[in-house]
């Protein structure tokens, strides 16, 4: 899955996914606009990074919608938002910790703490590593103009779609 992030205006950010087995689709108006890191890219940052498949784009590799994105054919949004909310709710969980990682990791990463702190089940090793990734995508998007993007590739699984699984008899 391809993930663009495009500046759209002086505080402003679009966030578009498209590929195989994805519903092309953008958030336009992305919320958390950051001249240095918008929050979707520390989403994309955190759960690629840490394997973390139930977050925002675990949901959209999965076929959902995060609650947030919108389907580039309109004729698939009503569809979508059935899936989406199934696939949403199947990673709750996943989306909870993204966002508490999220948290921790722009804390440190902005120096806003001493040490770095810890989440459940996530080492400080890999707070630093986040960080680390969070410099090489600062550096391209505070460079960017309005106008201009940066595309980021998925490598993290889908989420869990929510569905069950039926026995071959």
């Amino acid at each position: 899955m391809k993930v663009t992030f495009t500046r759209t205006a002086e505080r402003r950010y679009r966030v578009s996914v498209e590929g195989p087995d994805v519903v092309s689709s953008v958030m336009e108006r992305a919320p958390g606009y950051d001249t240095r890191l918008p929050h979707d890219m520390a989403h994309f940052v955190v759960e690629n990074e840490l394997g973390i498949t139930g977050g925002v784009f675990g949901q959209l590799a999965a076929g959902g919608n995060a609650r947030t994105f919108q389907p580039t054919d309109p004729k698939a949004r009503r569809k979508l938002a059935k899936k989406g909310k199934r696939i949403a709710t199947t990673n709750r969980k996943d989306a909870s910790l993204s966002e508490e990682i999220i948290f921790v990791a722009c804390q440190a990463w902005n120096k806003r703490v001493s040490e770095v702190p810890s989440v459940e089940g996530v080492s400080a090793e890999d707070i630093r590593r986040v960080c680390r990734e969070f410099d090489a995508v600062s550096a391209v998007w505070s460079k960017l103009g309005v106008g201009e993007s940066m595309t980021l590739s998925w490598s993290g699984k889908a989420g869990h779609t929510g569905r069950r699984r039926t026995r071959d008899r």
